[in-house]
């Protein structure tokens, strides 16, 4: 999901343009408009898109979608995507500074196999990213270490995406109040 995300971002964005993202006080910002990806709030792309953008910014109460006419998000809608960057934030975190570089190479990073698990989005693949995980033997300590943090890190975002969905359901059922 990432690659088609940096794709549609990087066709039609020149390299010496601003940053797509900026805050205007207490709004996130996203620019639109040299996105090759249709803005449509609903679509998958979109709305992933959006998480990456709030898991890199913060979180925001508010998120406006510069387009050809500008969208915005808020209240329940907006609370929920955060806890979405949240959980793609969790993933980010495995891969901290501290890692070798070898490790971010690595075709069983954390960060690969949550590729494999948010190509799905919005219903992960997260039992594809575990049989990747399955697929790899450990051959030294630091190695068997990554791979049950990235098993534990799995298991809480799917468990995460599990209690938004049942927040989504239940707003929707009230009728987003």
């Amino acid at each position: 999901m990432d690659s088609i995300i940096e794709l549609c971002r990087s066709l039609g964005r020149k390299k010496t343009e601003e940053s797509y993202l900026s805050m205007e006080g207490d709004t996130l910002c996203i620019d639109c408009r040299n996105c090759m990806c249709v803005p449509e709030v609903k679509s998958a792309e979109c709305i992933r898109c959006i998480v990456s953008a709030i898991s890199e910014c913060g979180n925001s109460e508010r998120i406006r979608l510069r387009t050809g006419r500008d969208m915005e998000i808020s209240g329940p809608s907006a609370a929920i995507l955060c806890e979405l960057a949240a959980l793609d934030r969790s993933a980010n975190v495995m891969n901290g500074s501290g890692r070798d570089r070898g490790c971010a190479n690595c075709e069983f990073s954390c960060r690969n196999v949550f590729n494999v698990a948010w190509q799905g989005f919005p219903d992960p693949f997260f039992e594809a990213a575990r049989n990747k995980l399955m697929s790899f033997r450990a051959e030294d300590p630091e190695c068997a270490t990554c791979m049950q943090r990235t098993y534990r890190a799995l298991d809480q975002a799917e468990l995460g995406l599990n209690n938004v969905k049942k927040k989504v359901t239940m707003l929707a059922a009230r009728g987003g109040k």
